[in-house]
């Protein structure tokens, strides 16, 4: 009885010792391969000695790894002819006559929701337009490209922020998916009669600094757009008399984290609008580009940035 029980147990452990050298060793592999997967690397490979199935199996993962392998590589294709297309929307900001523009735009993603503009009205005027639409990656970005159309179309038959604002509004609330919202500022400027008017569709409100002052906020402001198709915006107009800029940013920089969680916010903004005065349009985003990252301290941005600034020079 004794010999038959301990050649049960050698024959138990030796049929253990197989089956896991067979089959569960493989199994492990199989799952950490897969696991490796699910992590993003496409670069394991599935092995085993095993029998015939878990060879088959085995070549099923490597064909499914290779083709998810192909599937990224096409899609990262993709994305960079869309990061493309989106770079060659941007406005030229060089050579505006009375004016000094330059701007900020760093998407979150490969493509973003953000989107700004500067269009030359007639007698000299321009239209500046910044614009986030929610959401990220491409449904943002489509919708920001229809935006852009549908701006530069209401543009052609007024020089009204309201009324420009009141169209965009119609036809976004016509084209885009219920739930797509939009906040769009617009600011005409006319450099030769140093005006500004301006309209705001739920946007962070513009910063305007006339001279030496203290920067005020342009707080007339009104609904988002893709809510209701008949809202009707209102328009303010300021007399600029001295030498004046504006800074219009996205709430990817009032809602710029550091690592402890705590807000880039407005105050910061005109901190550095007052502590740097005598610079053109490109310094002045320079050093906002530089204040936005020391405030970062390398935590990775989660919405889209975008600054545009402009400058009047002295009569």
């Amino acid at each position: 009885m004794f010999e038959v029980l301990l050649l049960g147990g050698i024959t138990a452990f030796v049929v253990s010792a197989v089956l896991r050298q067979l089959i569960a060793k493989p199994i492990q592999g199989f799952v950490s391969a897969l696991r490796s997967v699910a992590a993003g690397d496409l670069s394991v490979i599935a092995r085993t000695r095993s029998c015939r199935e878990l060879s088959y199996l085995a070549d099923q993962i490597n064909s499914m790894t290779e083709a998810l392998d192909h599937a990224q590589r096409d899609h990262r294709v993709h994305m960079e002819k869309a990061r493309q297309i989106q770079q060659n929307l941007r406005p030229t900001v060089n050579g505006l006559v009375g004016i000094d523009v330059a701007e900020l735009f760093e998407p979150a993603d490969d493509v973003g929701g953000d989107y700004y503009d500067v269009i030359p009205l007639s007698d000299g005027q321009y239209l500046l337009c910044v614009a986030d639409v929610s959401g990220h990656g491409v449904p943002a970005a489509m919708a920001a490209t229809l935006l852009k159309a549908f701006v530069s179309e209401a543009a052609k038959k007024s020089s009204s922020p309201a009324q420009i604002l009141t169209d965009v509004n119609e036809r976004y609330c016509e084209y885009v998916m219920m739930g797509h919202f939009a906040t769009m500022t617009l600011l005409v400027v006319d450099p030769k009669r140093r005006q500004l008017t301006y309209a705001n569709a739920g946007h962070e409100f513009p910063f305007l600094q006339i001279g030496r002052e203290t920067p005020v906020r342009l707080n007339v402001g009104d609904l988002i757009l893709g809510v209701e198709d008949d809202t009707h915006y209102r328009e303010e107009t300021i007399q600029l008399g001295e030498a004046a800029r504006l800074v219009i940013v996205s709430d990817g920089v009032t809602e710029a984290f550091d690592p402890s969680e705590e807000q880039y916010g407005t105050e910061r903004i005109e901190q550095l609008m007052n502590t740097v005065k005598r610079c053109n349009a490109r310094e002045l985003v320079e050093a906002f580009e530089s204040s936005i990252e020391t405030f970062r301290r390398g935590r990775k941005a989660f919405d889209d940035t975008t600054l545009l600034v402009a400058q009047l020079a002295v009569v």
